[in-house]
């Protein structure tokens, strides 16, 4: 059995530490960026924290490459990375402290690639994705599309700790790799279940788990991380935000 293809419900600081080391070969955490974003009924600054530490050391011992877009605000507060990737958005309307507009984000990158990427600064388009509308801030298709087929192969494995409206999945599955999505919302966790079998080709695995391999995850811990809505009582990595 095994996670690939599918969609925890689940605190990704309880998770991670659960997963096999080096078991996917690239992980893509877009994180809450903790800057008061509305969501609606809350804004991000309500959400889990996760210690940046806790999260890049993580995914660095669960993934041959990690790939953090951690917003600008907190762009110090992340660990030392390898290199940074600039992620160009022409037609933003966020601002900037200059006063102006924010047309371009990083993107942290840790550890090294095993193909070359041949541009560090890349344009990816924004707008709203048609079938992710459940979510207030999801994070456009093309620039999934971009990062994973320039820092992976097909058929290679796709972690991302913080799925949301389960776009790094569809953009993964789409180009041909297999992906683990974590969220923690169950609503959300849900909906991006069904955007996936909405798809055409389904993208999401009828009945849940599928026979292809992430190494050594045991099938008891499998059940309690898609046990829709249960949240641990305790969770690691966890720090408040002064």
């Amino acid at each position: 059995m095994s996670l690939i293809n599918t969609i925890a419900c689940g605190d990704c600081r309880e998770i991670l530490p659960t997963l096999p080391a080096k078991s996917f070969q690239l992980a893509f955490a877009d994180p809450p960026y903790w800057v008061g974003f509305d969501y609606g009924e809350k804004t991000d600054k309500d959400m889990a924290f996760i210690e940046p530490n806790f999260l890049v050391n993580e995914l660095r011992r669960i993934a041959d490459v990690v790939l953090v877009t951690p917003g600008m605000r907190h762009f110090y507060d992340y660990p030392k990375c390898d290199w940074i990737l600039s992620w160009n958005k022409p037609a933003s309307t966020g601002q900037s402290k200059l006063g102006g507009f924010c047309v371009w984000e990083p993107v942290l990158v840790y550890g090294i690639p095993s193909k070359k990427v041949w541009q560090d600064s890349f344009t990816a388009l924004g707008g709203r994705e048609f079938d992710a509308d459940f979510h207030a801030c999801p994070k456009p298709l093309s620039l999934l599309k971009w990062l994973i087929e320039n820092f992976t192969e097909p058929n290679q494995n796709v972690i991302d700790p913080t799925s949301g409206s389960g776009t790094t999945c569809k953009a993964a599955f789409q180009l041909g790799r297999g992906y683990f999505g974590i969220e923690i919302d169950p609503n959300i966790a849900e909906l991006s279940r069904q955007r996936l079998l909405q798809s055409q080709p389904p993208l999401l695995a009828v009945g849940g788990l599928t026979q292809r391999a992430a190494d050594g995850y045991a099938a008891s811990q499998q059940s309690s991380l898609f046990a829709v809505g249960e949240q641990p009582a305790k969770v690691s990595g966890a720090k408040r935000r002064r």
